[in-house]
């Protein structure tokens, strides 16, 4: 209703000259009556179409209210699986991202590893080389120093036994320094024996010490140089059992470091197999996961999309209650508004049509 309407009634109720009040006028059955009444009749009826329509329009606000706020929350729960759904798509390309890093180490580290395993081994093989010469060379330096101790006893043996000999006397310098070259094998106590005895023949004691006598002379039927060349031959023996021990040892430790390295060999061997198989597992794994990536790429980019389209609808829709709640309020305030004009035009109506018939009556009179 078009509140110029109401104010064009107002007008017309100010400007019309009635005789007698609504009772009098209702009772005559004149024109003038019928004019009132159809006045007074027209203000109801605006007034009470206008209480209708706001009886049907605060209805279609609680229905509107109901409807919107159920919309709201349904799409709320759809926009809260949506963040779900798009939070799982973005944890699993990350953790596709995740396996793929680790992929990519665990190849640089393992062909390092190959890479060192090949250089270890390369010095290995050319450090047991290096060893095998060393221990060839030792070897045959103490088999000549066991064939030049054999010769030595050899000759003492004879010199002792009386047998034919090439020695005619045991000089301990002389053995002393056909071992002197091999000095290097023997232990200090062995040549400081040889040393010690060279000093006591030099000084003519040795035959004294060899009899365990501190004072008296050796014995006239004694040949000379015969203690000493049992000693010499006594120190011989020692040596020789001592280069026959270093020799095994020398035997025992290659043969040792021989199983060492077959050993390591071994390992290295199992070791650089399952690398292989590792890496060609990392890589076919990176290619999948490659595959896999760009999947989750494209489901995380349709989960987003999808979830935008959620938050908008659940945005169009609270926009779209907004407006209905704005709408009813401004329909409310507008008929309130026509009530009050009407109230207003039924209070002035009032009063005119009493005001004329009171100055009606007094004329009569």
């Amino acid at each position: 209703m078009n509140k110029f309407i109401i104010v064009g009634l107002l007008a017309l109720v100010c400007t019309q000259a009635f005789e007698i009040d609504f009772s009098l006028l209702l009772q005559t059955g004149s024109e003038s009556n019928d004019a009132v009444q159809a006045v007074y009749d027209l203000l109801n009826d605006l007034k009470t179409s206008n209480i209708e329509a706001q009886g049907v329009a605060d209805e279609k606000n609680i229905s509107d209210e109901e409807i919107g706020q159920a919309r709201i929350a349904a799409l709320s729960k759809v926009n809260e699986l949506n963040q779900k759904a798009w939070a799982s798509a973005k944890a699993r390309r990350e953790q596709i991202g995740v396996e793929y890093r680790e992929a990519t180490d665990y190849i640089a580290w393992a062909t390092q590893r190959l890479a060192d395993i090949d250089r270890r081994s390369v010095e290995l093989q050319e450090l047991r080389c290096f060893s095998n010469g060393l221990f060839v060379r030792a070897i045959k330096q103490h088999n000549d120093a066991l064939g030049v101790i054999r010769v030595l006893k050899n000759d003492l043996s004879g010199y002792l036994t009386g047998q034919p000999s090439s020695l005619v006397e045991v000089s301990v310098q002389n053995v002393s320094d056909k071992l002197k070259q091999y000095s290097q094998l023997f232990n200090q106590d062995a040549m400081t024996k040889f040393a010690q005895l060279a000093a006591e023949q030099a000084s003519g004691n040795a035959e004294l010490h060899a009899l365990g006598q501190e004072g008296g002379s050796s014995s006239s039927d004694r040949q000379p140089g015969l203690n000493v060349g049992q000693l010499v031959y006594n120190a011989l023996s020692d040596l020789e059992d001592q280069l026959k021990s270093s020799l095994a040892n020398l035997e025992a430790n290659e043969i040792a470091a021989y199983y060492q390295l077959a050993d390591w060999l071994a390992d290295t061997e199992s070791e650089v197999a399952h690398l292989n198989d590792e890496i060609q597992r990392k890589t076919q794994l990176q290619d999948k996961l490659v595959v896999q990536e760009q999947a989750a790429l494209a489901v995380q980019a349709k989960a987003n999309s999808v979830l935008k389209d959620s938050q908008n609808a659940i945005n169009a829709a609270t926009a779209s209650l907004y407006e209905l709640r704005d709408l009813y309020e401004t329909e409310l305030n507008r008929r309130d508004e026509e009530n009050a004009i009407i109230d207003e035009v039924i209070h002035i109506f009032k009063q005119q049509v009493l005001e004329m018939a009171n100055q009606t009556s007094f004329g009569k009179k």
